[in-house]
């Protein structure tokens, strides 16, 4: 059911830009400057903005989270009404989020808007808070009302980046205190826990590896991907390289986005010697050559045995698994590409090694068999 609230304001072009001036909830600023949505994957919808370039953002068809255009975010309020109610009693509120703002300071910055371009701040304020039938509060309890909401906003409405897959940070400045439960704890505190603490890892492949593994423990396929990234550009052999590399392309797989896995596999096979690395652009050669000469650097043969040992097997079972990914997804160019490199890798790894795979092989092989020709 829509919030009567916007209802109203979609319905009467007065009282929108009434909401838009001077109390900032401007609709015709429904857009935000970056692809985001919500670590829980509840739908998100930007229904206003502001002059800053913040977005008031619809989640799950009920709450109303703030997203600022510098990487902050946060939940405002349980509906529109009541977001309207703190953004039309609080117009100031974006000033308001640290600890124990007084009466004082919320005078002042008010009459600093009525200075400095709403002199006609309270009528305003009246005539829309009758239209939307806005109860008048007072400034104590609505900022008791925004701070309940800001400190609800982890983990339902933890926003991310969709690029990068970043984490938002927390909006305001109030200090927080961990719940204590007798139950178990909400698999949706562990996932925003985990997603903050790797965007606070640095280059720490201990950290990154363990932290990949949780999140995919909880089935955050996309997050462990971004972890396991960083844990593989920190390795330094070709053996290790080629063992993080199955697991990224493992883990995009998982996520959906079996393109990536596919280049994925194509830099393991370079690490293992099966497939010559793409040379380097023009201008990047040219300042190789400008180095100064000297001995070249020794062969890394550490991945020499990798079709005598399990990793080779790890490596063919998720070519396999890319294969039966592609088709069931409709990439059918990916899938017989995937397919020609596990025939490839088929035919080197060990024979106990194809046994114990069972019928995948088979079964990818035939899949790929029933494509339509091209």
């Amino acid at each position: 059911m829509t919030d009567p609230s916007l209802v109203l304001l979609r319905r009467r072009p007065d009282l929108a830009a009434l909401a838009a001036f001077p109390f900032d909830f401007d609709l015709d600023r429904a857009e935000h400057g970056e692809e985001v949505h919500l670590a829980s994957g509840a739908a998100l919808e930007p229904i206003a903005g502001d002059d800053t370039g913040g977005t008031f953002f619809l989640c799950g068809g009920n709450a109303v989270l703030y997203a600022d255009s510098e990487g902050g975010a946060g939940l405002l309020a349980d509906s529109v009404t009541d977001a309207l109610d703190i953004v039309v009693g609080l117009p100031a509120w974006r000033d308001l989020m640290g600890p124990d703002p007084g009466p004082e300071e919320i005078r002042e910055l008010e009459d600093g808007m009525r200075t400095s371009y709403a002199p006609d701040l309270d009528a305003r304020r009246t005539e829309l808070r009758t239209a939307l039938g806005l109860p008048a509060r007072s400034p104590a309890e609505l900022v008791a009302r925004l701070h309940a909401a800001l400190l609800r906003t982890d983990p339902d409405h933890l926003l991310l980046n969709s690029q990068e897959l970043l984490a938002y940070e927390l909006l305001d400045r109030l200090p927080r205190h961990p719940e204590r439960s007798i139950g178990p704890v909400r698999r949706e505190v562990v996932r925003a826990s985990l997603i903050r603490r790797l965007d606070d890892t640095g280059p720490d492949p201990e950290q990154l590896g363990q932290l990949g593994r949780d999140l995919e423990q909880i089935g955050e396929y996309a997050q462990a991907a971004r972890a396991q990234r960083g844990f593989l550009s920190l390795q330094n052999s070709a053996w290790d390289r080629a063992a993080a590399g199955q697991v990224l392309a493992r883990r995009e797989r998982s996520a959906g986005d079996l393109a990536a896995a596919g280049r994925t596999l194509a830099r393991v096979r370079t690490a293992i010697g099966l497939d010559s690395p793409a040379p380097p652009p023009p201008h990047e050669q040219r300042t190789l050559d400008l180095g100064a000469a000297g001995e070249p650097p020794a062969p890394d043969t550490s991945a020499e045995e990798w079709h005598r040992r399990g990793l080779g097997r790890m490596i063919t079972e998720e070519h396999l698994e890319l294969v039966l990914a592609a088709i069931a997804a409709g990439e059918t160019g990916l899938a017989r590409d995937a397919m020609a490199h596990a025939h490839d890798l088929l035919a080197l790894i060990a024979k106990q090694f194809r046994q114990s795979l069972g019928d995948l092989p088979a079964r990818a092989k035939w899949a790929v068999a029933r494509l339509p020709q091209v």
